[in-house]
């Protein structure tokens, strides 16, 4: 089943970074973002190299994947189709701004670079992102987003917030900055 929907959530929130490459062929990617670690979904691994501003990535099967680079203020995301196409987004928004449920959900569906976001907009996006981070099996933490970013309250470590992070990703518009 998470073969059906990750091709939706793919769409969720414009990635830094596309890319497509093919499986068995590792690619070094040059970055501009301060990184302190990286984790993967889907059939790639990463690995941040010593260089400090270059990323490698191998593709290990078909199909979507991202790799998550954790900034100490911000998440990077790099979307990656091994031997896929990229699924295209929905219609684009009838909302002039992220003002409710309706129109978040528009928004979700096909971002764009700029948004505007009413009270009504910002609380559906947190619901959502802690719908996320429920169905990831992490209901014990709690997300709260302001128009400076993201602050997740409850994780235990370094590792449960990056887990959670990943998780509330696909319900983010925009960027994921973190409120800390």
């Amino acid at each position: 089943m998470l073969g059906a929907v990750l091709p939706a959530l793919l769409l969720a929130v414009p990635a830094d970074a596309r890319l497509t490459l093919h499986a068995g062929g590792p690619q070094i990617e040059k970055i501009a973002w301060s990184v302190e670690a990286v984790e993967t979904e889907g059939p790639l691994r990463a690995e941040l190299l010593p260089s400090g501003n270059e990323v490698l990535l191998e593709p290990s099967g078909k199909g979507l994947a991202r790799a998550f680079l954790f900034g100490r203020r911000d998440v990077h995301v790099i979307e990656v189709a091994v031997d896929a196409a990229f699924t295209e987004p929905g219609p684009v928004p009838a909302c002039t701004a992220v003002k409710d449920d309706i129109c978040y959900a528009e928004f979700r569906s096909h971002p764009l670079p700029q948004m505007v976001f009413e009270l009504a907009g910002l609380q559906a996006e947190a619901r959502a992102a802690q719908e996320e981070l429920d169905k990831a099996g992490l209901p014990q933490l709690r997300v709260a987003i302001s128009p400076w970013g993201v602050k997740l309250t409850g994780p235990k470590d370094a590792a449960e917030k990056r887990r959670a992070l990943r998780a509330i990703w696909p319900a983010i518009l925009g960027p994921l900055r973190l409120n800390e």
